[in-house]
């Protein structure tokens, strides 16, 4: 389900109207897929924080793309939503685009040890798109990330901790 309701610094209607306007309609086509059999995926760029609550009230199954360059952190959206709810990306696409490897092995890695991944609830992937012209060092460079740290098991340490 793909309509941005977010800036970079913040919501486009101040959580009250977005409650008014926006949840109960939200919630009454998330049902409707659900009806079908059907997993609610919502997508919405930019800081969700003022309304992260309402987005998850409204039955939402997963939640995409937590948007690291509006300040959305991985880690403080489990911290509120939980361990059930799927979170999708937050590997920084600003970072792939035009950071260095490093750089962007270290969001992959923040991403992989904070998301859900130990218990199936995180989609790695990036904050947005990846478009033609990213240098591939980068993107090679957030899949071995993935290879090297997720999902837990015997095959998959833990990042270190000085790398988060």
């Amino acid at each position: 389900m793909c309509a941005d309701y977010c800036f970079n610094d913040g919501p486009w209607l101040s959580p009250p109207m977005f409650a008014e306007f926006v949840t109960p309609f939200l919630k009454r086509q998330v049902e409707g897929f659900q009806a079908l059999g059907l997993y609610a995926a919502k997508h919405t760029d930019g800081d969700i924080m003022p309304i992260l609550d309402q987005l998850v009230s409204t039955g939402i199954n997963a939640l995409h793309s937590l948007d690291p360059m509006a300040g959305v952190d991985i880690r403080e959206v489990r911290a509120q939503v939980g361990p059930e709810l799927c979170l999708m990306g937050n590997v920084n696409c600003a970072l792939v685009h035009a950071g260095t490897p490093e750089e962007v092995y270290r969001s992959a890695l923040y991403c992989l040890a904070h998301g859900g991944v130990e218990n199936g609830a995180y989609v790695f992937c990036t904050s947005n798109c990846i478009f033609e012209g990213v240098p591939l060092e980068n993107y090679a460079a957030m899949l071995q990330a993935r290879r090297d740290y997720g999902p837990p098991g015997a095959e998959h340490p833990a990042p270190p901790a000085e790398m988060l």
